[in-house]
């Protein structure tokens, strides 16, 4: 179980760095999307909750497990913290981050495959495999890890090379629902009961804001934006 101060300052933190850049941006006259801060202010709400979960049985470990593993990294994911911070940073350690990003090993893990593969290992891996418990903590942060880099590539607004198209998405997101479930199954039948259940159903509704995310990155693409009116001076009548 991840101790619940850790999450809380987790929550603040994010908030604390997200809100800071924001105003940056604002500071100097640039826009920041309103659904983005939402994503942010969502994503920190999700780890604060889960931070003051009282942990009294696997129901609720579950509970915590699917709001810091599912639900954080999404929203996280859709707040786009790496074009955020793409935006505050000064030229030298941009330029760092941009080469990270164009990195072999960045492209790898941002190939959808790939990223398919982490998402759906980390529940079977954490439920269902003989792994130590000294080393669930590291799934955990796998999972997170896992779950944001799934998200950013299938629904985020984060720039991702070579990211594929909404029906490749669709069914990426598809593969990692059915693992999900059949972890889910899998797990009820050994005898988890509700745990299993709550896994079930939430990891569920979790992967349908994901799709809906998915259409609506894909909606947004294809509708032309409004043209602008053309800005005109004071007192002087356009034409």
């Amino acid at each position: 179980m991840i101790p619940g101060a850790l999450l809380l300052a987790a929550a603040a933190g994010l908030t604390a760095c997200y809100l800071v850049a924001e105003q940056r941006l604002h500071a100097r006259g640039d826009r920041w999307p309103v659904r983005r801060t939402a994503a942010a202010t969502g994503c920190a709400a999700a780890l604060a909750a889960a931070g003051l979960w009282p942990a009294r049985s696997a129901t609720d470990e579950v509970a915590v497990h699917l709001l810091v593993t599912m639900a954080a990294p999404l929203l996280l994911a859709l707040s786009a913290p790496v074009g955020l911070t793409l935006r505050v940073l000064p030229p030298g350690p941009r330029r760092a981050l941009v080469g990270a990003l164009h990195h072999p090993w960045s492209r790898a893990v941002t190939w959808w495959p790939v990223a398919t593969v982490l998402e759906a290992a980390g529940p079977w891996l954490f439920y269902l495999a003989p792994v130590p418990h000294a080393l669930h903590p590291a799934l955990m942060v796998h999972m997170v890890l896992a779950g944001w880099l799934f998200a950013t590539v299938v629904a985020g607004p984060d720039p991702v090379r070579g990211r594929p198209g909404v029906r490749t998405c669709l069914l990426a997101l598809l593969v990692v629902f059915a693992v999900h479930g059949t972890v889910a199954k899998l797990w009820f039948a050994a005898g988890a009961g509700a745990a299993a259940q709550v896994l079930a159903y939430g990891g569920d509704v979790v992967e349908v804001a994901t799709a809906v995310a998915v259409c609506a990155r894909w909606y947004r693409r294809v509708t032309p934006r409004p043209s602008r009116a053309p800005r005109t001076l004071p007192g002087r009548a356009p034409g």
